[in-house]
């Protein structure tokens, strides 16, 4: 037995061990990664001290093949290392990664919509204004584009009212508003959104208590600012829809409706 062991080719360190995750291509056991030659509980404890070499399958090894480096678990996006619970690093990583790609979508289309939509609008005047009607907090669920435009841009929703109610410029009210709602600052985020909605209301005219503003606001905010985006619009005359359309009344027209809308209310 020893004298045929001693003729038998010794498998180097360096080169991973085959197992039926290679040979047989056996689904990994519940709980554990594939290494690409055998399986371990995670991608960090794959290697065994063995670097590069023994990173593969589901994992991807990142750093230096020579130096130092981590083994992670890989993505099918791009071979990015993959978010692992235990990884405060990945999880940051990713975070930041989307937050970027996100920013860079809203911004492109934050563009058009100040040129096709904003550019086409008055903010809520100051005096001489007939106010319209109250509107619902549910009402936004009966106009499928607010509920587009809130769900996927709210920051440039918030960013349109604030600057209809005059109370920011749109691109300062877009960029205060992602920061707020779209990070870890949403907490801060929502607490001010309560100001700036009571103010907005103030703007237009309607006298809602701050306890009111506050429940809306913090229980039921994607609702809350597409009321608020149906009733700003209903102030300066506009309707807006998907994809950056915008049709735009007179101000008498506007007002007159207003007017109507009461005295029929009253009656």
């Amino acid at each position: 037995f020893c004298a045929r062991c001693a003729h038998r080719p010794r498998r180097e360190a360096s080169q991973p061990p085959r197992s039926a995750a290679m040979s047989s291509g056996f689904a990994t056991p519940p709980g554990n990664v594939n290494c690409g030659g055998h399986f371990a509980a995670n991608c960090g404890a794959c290697t065994h001290g063995n670097g590069a070499a023994w990173c593969n399958g589901d994992c991807l090894w990142t750093g230096s093949l020579l130096g130092d480096g981590e083994c992670k678990l890989s993505s099918p996006i791009l071979g990015m290392p993959s978010l692992e619970p235990q990884d405060s690093l990945s999880s940051l990583y990713w975070w930041g990664l989307i937050c970027l790609l996100s920013s860079l979508v809203m911004l492109v289309y934050a563009c058009i919509y100040k040129r096709k939509v904003i550019a086409e609008l008055e903010p809520i005047p100051s005096s001489m204004n007939i106010t319209g009607d109250e509107i619902p907090v549910t009402a936004c669920c009966k106009k499928p584009h607010t509920i587009l435009y809130t769900c996927f841009c709210m920051p440039i929703v918030l960013g349109k009212n604030y600057w209809a109610a005059s109370l920011m410029p749109f691109w300062p009210g877009c960029i205060f508003s992602f920061l707020l709602h779209c990070t870890p600052l949403y907490p801060l985020g929502a607490c001010i959104r309560v100001v700036m909605a009571k103010k907005v209301h103030d703007s237009i005219g309607h006298s809602r208590s701050w306890a009111r503003v506050a429940m809306s606001s913090l229980f039921c905010m994607p609702c809350d600012v597409g009321r608020e985006s149906l009733e700003v619009d209903a102030e300066i005359g506009a309707d807006i829809t998907c994809c950056c359309q915008v049709e735009v009344s007179s101000r008498l027209m506007n007002d007159m409706g207003h007017a109507r809308a009461r005295m029929c209310g009253a009656s």
